[in-house]
C-alpha cells in the first residue's frame, strides 16, 4: 500500500498552500527526508521532505496548484513494499501468473499501438526529454543538478551556476545554497544588510481572476473623497480567519503579573556586549522568559495542553515553544523543540537562528511545526501592557512587555528605582482556571527574580 505524502501544516494559521515545483518525477527513488517538492504558502517557501524512503509512484497535485493542509500530493511506494510484491507473485498459481503475464502484455500493445498512432513512441518520449534544450535561462545539464527554485534565484541575482557548490544529494544545487552564496557575496561587498532582504521576493502563487476576487469579497464598500480602501494579502487574511476562529473557538481569560528585572537587566548591562563579541549572537531578556516558561510549564504541566474536539485535555510532554518574530511580510510563529533542554545562551543563539530564518524567508517545515506554548515579545517595540490571542490549537499564550525603569516601594518600604516589566498571560478557560494560570505567573515571576548580580547563562 503507497504511503501517501500530505500537504504540510506550514504554521498555525496556515489553511491552504501551492505545490511551487516537483524535485522528483514518477519513477524516481528518494531517501527519507530528501527534498521531494517546494511548497509556498502565505508564511514560507520551504522545501517537503520526504516522509518514507521508497519509489515516487504517484504525483497526485501537479506544479502550480493550491490545495487545502492535509491533502494527499503524491504516493510513494516504500521500501520493502515491491519485495513482498515480488513474493507474492511467486507464490501465484502458475495458471494466474499466466494470465496476469498476458493481460501485462495486451496492456502493453495497445499503449504502444496507441503511442504509434499519436506519432510518438514511448522510447521518442524519453529521448526527447533527455536531450530537450535548456529552457527559462537553464544551462545544458542544468535539469538534474539544481532545484526549480534555486534556478529561478539564480537568474533573478545573475548568480554563474558553475561557482556554486550543491549540497543536495548528488550535488544538486539547492535554494539554501543560492542563498548562502549571497550572503557571501554581500559580506564581501560589504553591502546593507537590508539589500538581501529586499531582493529575496516570494515566490510567485496563483492568484484569483479580479471578477472571482471581487465575487468573494462582496459588494464594494462605499468610502468617500478622504478615505482609502486596502485589500488584505493572503497572509493577512489567514491571519484574520485564525483569529478569529481562536477567540470563537476557546474562551480566553487574561491575567497579569509584575516583574522585577533589575537583576537580568544589569547583568545584560555588563555582559551584553562582550557575549555577542564572544558567541557571534545576540542575548536578551527573551530566552531569560524562555528559560523560566520551561519551569513553570514543569510546575503547571496542564499549560502545555490542547482541548479536543471529543472535549478531551492531551498533555504535551515536551516542550517546543513557538516565538513570534515580526517580518516584513507578516507575524510568524517559528518553533524551539525541547526548548527546556537548552541553556540561557542556547536558547539565545536558538532564537537567533530561527529569527534570521524567518526574516530572510528561509524557514524550514520543521521549524513551524509542533509548536505547544508560544511566547510574544511585543516590548520590543516599547508596549508596557499586552493581551494576546491564543494560538490555537495552545491552551495558553504568554506576552513579555518592555522592561522600564520605575519607582518601586521595596520590601523595607523604600522607595527604589528598578526596572519592572508586565508578564500578560491568556489561557483557554476550558483547560485551565485562574488559579492554575497564576500559579504558572507566580513560577515565571519567581525564576526570573531568583537571580543574582552573577548569572550564569550556560
Amino acid at each position: 500500500m503507497p504511503t501517501p505524502v500530505k500537504f504540510p501544516r506550514l504554521g498555525e494559521s496556515v489553511a491552504e498552500g501551492t505545490v511551487a515545483a516537483w524535485l522528483k518525477r514518477e519513477g524516481d527513488y528518494v531517501e527519507k527526508d530528501e527534498a521531494l517538492a517546494e511548497v509556498v504558502t502565505d508564511k514560507v517557501n520551504a522545501e517537503l521532505p520526504s516522509p518514507v524512503a521508497g519509489r515516487l509512484v504517484k504525483i497526485l497535485v501537479p506544479a502550480d496548484q493550491t490545495v487545502p493542509v492535509g491533502t494527499a500530493i503524491a504516493l510513494i511506494e516504500e521500501e520493502g513494499a515491491g519485495s513482498a510484491k515480488a513474493e507474492e507473485e511467486e507464490q501465484m498459481a502458475p495458471a494466474e501468473k499466466a494470465a496476469t503475464v498476458s493481460g501485462a502484455v495486451a496492456t502493453e500493445q495497445v499503449t504502444s499501438a496507441a503511442a504509434v498512432q499519436r506519432g510518438t513512441s514511448a522510447l521518442s518520449v524519453e529521448a526527447e526529454a533527455v536531450t530537450a534544450e535548456p529552457h527559462d535561462g537553464q544551462q545544458p545539464g542544468e535539469r538534474q543538478r539544481i532545484s526549480p527554485l534555486a534556478r529561478r534565484l539564480a537568474r533573478e541575482h545573475g548568480i554563474d551556476l558553475n561557482e556554486i557548490k550543491g549540497t543536495g544529494i548528488g550535488g544538486r544545487v539547492r535554494k539554501e545554497d543560492i542563498l548562502a552564496y549571497l550572503e557571501q557575496r554581500q559580506a564581501r561587498t560589504q553591502a546593507p544588510a537590508t539589500a538581501m532582504a529586499a531582493q529575496l521576493k516570494p515566490a510567485a502563487v496563483p492568484v484569483e481572476s479580479p471578477a472571482a476576487a471581487a465575487a468573494a469579497r462582496g459588494p464594494e464598500p462605499i468610502v468617500g473623497p478622504d478615505e482609502e480602501v486596502i485589500v488584505p494579502d493572503r497572509m493577512r487574511l489567514a491571519i484574520a480567519e485564525h483569529m478569529v476562529r481562536s477567540k470563537r473557538t476557546a474562551p480566553h481569560a487574561t491575567t497579569v503579573v509584575e516583574v522585577d528585572m533589575t537583576a537580568i537587566a544589569r547583568w545584560l548591562e555588563r555582559n551584553k556586549e562582550e557575549f555577542k563579541r564572544r558567541e557571534g549572537y545576540s542575548i536578551s531578556y527573551v530566552p531569560f522568559v524562555m528559560k523560566a516558561v520551561c519551569e513553570g510549564i514543569r510546575k503547571v504541566p496542564l499549560i502545555n495542553s490542547t482541548w479536543t474536539e471529543d472535549n478531551r485535555i492531551i498533555v504535551k510532554k515536551r516542550i517546543h515553544l513557538g516565538v513570534a518574530v515580526a517580518t516584513d511580510s507578516g507575524l510568524v510563529v517559528p518553533t524551539i523543540h525541547d526548548a527546556d533542554q537548552y541553556t540561557i545562551a542556547g536558547l539565545a543563539r536558538r532564537l537567533n537562528e530561527v529569527a534570521q530564518r524567518a526574516r530572510s524567508n528561509r524557514l524550514t517545515v520543521q521549524d513551524l511545526q509542533g509548536s505547544t506554548f508560544v511566547v510574544n515579545n511585543p516590548g520590543t517595540f516599547g508596549t508596557i501592557l499586552s493581551v494576546p490571542i491564543i494560538n490555537q490549537p495552545h491552551a495558553a499564550i504568554l506576552s513579555m512587555d518592555a522592561v522600564v525603569k520605575r519607582p518601586v516601594v521595596t520590601e523595607d518600604d523604600a522607595i527604589a528605582i528598578r526596572y519592572m516589566m508586565y508578564l500578560c498571560l491568556s489561557f483557554d478557560h476550558r483547560i485551565l482556571d485562574g488559579a492554575g494560570a497564576a500559579a504558572f505567573l507566580q513560577a515565571v515571576r519567581a525564576k526570573l527574580q531568583s537571580y543574582g548580580p552573577e548569572i550564569d547563562v550556560y
